[in-house]
């Protein structure tokens, strides 16, 4: 090697001990003595690994050499002395050669030249060993919190240039190019949604960018969809009652009949699955998705009523409810094909039902007019007219009415309304059919239906209101059943009445009220035309 005696390490060691660490050259002293070398001052930047010279080219002969790396002495020589090191390496004309450089091979390193005990030269070089990011992540991992919770994370970066920091979510930038070693990030859970990879990525241009971060699980009480609030059944039937569960962590469903726990067996049983993913979502799914059903094997009359899905968490516990009935379903207006007049309109409406229908119950009024509508007030504004009409023999579960309302003024909106019932009880209010009168309508355009009449009591019990207020503009919109207009244009020659009865009447009694208006309405019409072909004589 290059060591061929111990001598010089005796006399490196000597020097090693007896080294004034205080009497380091200051910066303008570095200046002034570099002008005794041929060298220069250099910073070299390189990566671990690589091999570094730093020169020491003296111009004027010297007694020794000496390295120092910041304040720490690394190695001294005699003039024209090689001395290897470790992986240092003293070149015999003064020159530092650093080997397998590491990262804590960076710093200031310092070629001293003795002439005298008393005079040396100074020449100033740095290494800078340049590497790729380290990021270190608190916490980090899984991390499980519930909504309403904040997390804290913090980023610790190495590296050499400085590492820039971005955060990320789920892959896509939130936060970009921080600088720092240390990075804080508030996370404040808002939503279910917000489960997901969050990362601290650090790069410097050297090497590939690094991250570390958490996996954050957001938990939260269960939330429950039921496609369905009410199924309709027969005795005998069967049916499947389905309850969608999302939760995390997983919810334990229990089923309740008329608030008594349902213990599975020859009536009841249930089936639970997972719900696949939809094609083309993300593949990670931070939740339990479960679809829960009810079976109901064959029905009896005892198994009417309320049925409650039940989920529960750590988190939280929700029900939904569902309705099992034999009540007949809410009837539904179909559009008459028949020709309407300005004083009739034909109804045809459609129900289905797994026991016989006894009868329907049909409620109409009319709607005020532009001009009469600021002089409805609660005390006054419009009643239900109410009629109870037979129901006809239907072959199957499906009946199909039709009925016609003679007596109405014409140039008016009526809304009208209807029940059926069976043996066990009157259906859900159909919704609100509103419907237009030949002539001319101060509204041009009418909605075919709206919302369901109130509530169910309110039919069956003779209410006369509609959601618990008067009827208003906003109330008449787009898709009008419109009766057939005549050529004519009709003005109503009745002024608006709010006396309607609201007593059950029969269709007979109805008929017979309405033959005088029917009467009267030809008399003023023969009337008009009178007048109309004598004009088209002058």
């Amino acid at each position: 090697m290059f060591v061929k005696n111990l001598a010089p390490l005796m006399w490196l060691s000597f020097v090693v001990t007896g080294h004034n660490l205080n009497s380091l050259p200051t910066a303008q002293a570095e200046v002034e003595y570099t002008r005794d070398f041929y060298s220069v001052p250099t910073t070299v930047k390189t990566y671990e690994n690589d091999t570094v010279l730093l020169p020491c080219g003296y111009k004027s002969s010297y007694r020794s050499v000496r390295w120092l790396k910041d304040e720490d002495l690394l190695m001294e020589a005699p003039y024209m002395e090689e001395l290897l090191l470790n992986r240092y390496h003293l070149l015999s004309n003064g020159s530092l050669m650093v080997m397998d450089v590491q990262t804590e091979d960076t710093g200031r390193y310092y070629c001293e030249m003795l002439s005298t005990a008393e005079e040396k030269a100074v020449q100033a070089h740095a290494i800078e060993v340049q590497y790729a990011p380290k990021v270190f992540a608190t916490p980090s991992g899984l991390i499980e919190l519930p909504v309403g919770a904040v997390l804290e994370i913090i980023c610790e970066t190495e590296g050499v240039p400085q590492p820039a920091v971005t955060w990320t979510y789920n892959n896509e930038t939130i936060i970009d190019y921080l600088v720092g070693n240390r990075q804080t990030h508030i996370v404040e859970i808002k939503s279910r949604n917000m489960s997901g990879n969050i990362e601290c990525v650090a790069r410097n241009g050297v090497g590939q960018p690094i991250s570390d971060g958490v996996e954050l699980l957001v938990l939260f009480a269960p939330e429950i969809r039921t496609p369905q609030k009410i199924y309709y059944s027969k005795v005998g039937g069967r049916i499947l009652m389905d309850c969608f569960v999302e939760s995390s962590p997983l919810a334990k469903v229990r089923w309740f009949h008329a608030g008594k726990l349902i213990t599975m067996g020859p009536y009841y049983t249930r089936q639970d699955a997972e719900v696949a993913t939809i094609n083309g979502s993300s593949p990670t799914r931070y939740f339990a998705s479960m679809r829960h059903t009810l079976v109901l094997k064959n029905v009896r009359e005892s198994d009417m009523g309320m049925y409650e899905c039940r989920a529960e968490n750590t988190i939280g516990v929700h029900s939904s409810y569902m309705e099992l009935t034999f009540r007949p379903m809410p009837c539904t207006f179909k559009i008459s094909p028949d020709m309407q007049s300005p004083t009739s309109h034909t109804l045809v409406w459609q129900t289905e039902s797994f026991s016989p229908i006894v009868e329907f119950k049909l409620k109409f009024r009319q709607v005020p007019s532009e001009n009469a509508m600021s002089f409805t007030t609660l005390a006054n504004r419009p009643e239900w007219t109410e009629l109870t009409i037979p129901s006809d023999i239907s072959i199957g579960p499906i009946y199909t009415t039709t009925y016609t309302l003679y007596g109405l003024y014409p140039a008016s909106i009526y809304q009208v309304v209807v029940l059926a019932r069976n043996h066990f009880g009157w259906s859900d209010s159909s919704k609100i059919l509103r419907f237009a009168t030949g002539g001319e309508v101060e509204f041009p355009n009418y909605s075919t239906e709206s919302d369901r009449y109130g509530a169910n009591d309110d039919l069956a019990n003779g209410g006369d209101d509609i959601n618990g207020g008067e009827i208003t503009h906003n109330d008449i919109t787009e898709n009008s059943i419109v009766a057939e207009k005549d050529k004519t244009l009709y003005s109503s020659m009745y002024a608006f009445s709010s006396s309607s009865s609201s007593a059950s009447v029969s269709a007979a009694s109805l008929a017979r009220s309405n033959y005088d208006l029917i009467l009267n309405w030809c008399t003023i019409n023969a009337f008009v035309i009178i007048i109309v072909q004598k004009f088209r004589i002058k």
